[in-house]
């Protein structure tokens, strides 16, 4: 499976795969293979190797996908999250006076229901994305103004494109 490791200064793509008793865990075009050793339900031990050299790593869980993890004596903050969840985070994260409409999974648009200069409402939909045969509703996650339609109907789109963009009110 796929996931998005978003750390305090970067994002990576993981792929993991379990392979009888390990993991094969593949990162920037580089396969390990992993021990897993669940100590408790939030604690786990991994082990793999990197150039001979054999790695101890601890990852706490927090949250419920948030992990610290623990590598000699250097600690990370990571959040696991599935590209989905990545794109709608950054989606949700965007500044105050500003927000992105993203595609969460490629798709094509069925409907633009906004356009330049309309005001919307928290949860309006704003477009109509249709992918693996079933639509999906992107709505604002807060009110704003219309500043830039990007995508028409009958557009194919990818997972993470920026559909719409929004000026948002500072509710702060």
């Amino acid at each position: 499976m796929k996931w998005i490791v978003k750390g305090a200064t970067a994002a990576r793509e993981v792929e993991v795969e379990r392979e009888g008793e390990h993991f094969v865990v593949t990162f920037d075009g580089v396969r390990r293979v992993v021990d897993y050793i669940p100590l408790d339900r939030t604690i786990a031990s991994l082990r793999y190797l990197n150039n001979g050299h054999s790695f101890h790593v601890t990852a706490h869980r927090e949250a419920k996908r948030s992990y610290r993890v623990a590598v000699g004596d250097r600690e990370f903050t990571w959040d696991v999250l599935t590209p989905v969840e990545a794109v709608a985070s950054e989606a949700r994260g965007a500044s105050v006076g500003s927000a992105r409409i993203m595609a969460p999974i490629p798709g094509k648009v069925v409907r633009v229901n906004v356009a330049p200069g309309d005001d919307v409402e928290q949860g309006q939909s704003i477009v109509v994305l249709e992918a693996m045969k079933m639509e999906n509703e992107l709505e604002a996650e807060r009110p704003g103004r219309v500043a830039t339609v990007l995508v028409s109907a009958g557009d194919t789109v990818d997972a993470g494109a920026v559909l719409v963009e929004l000026e948002t009110e500072d509710h702060g």
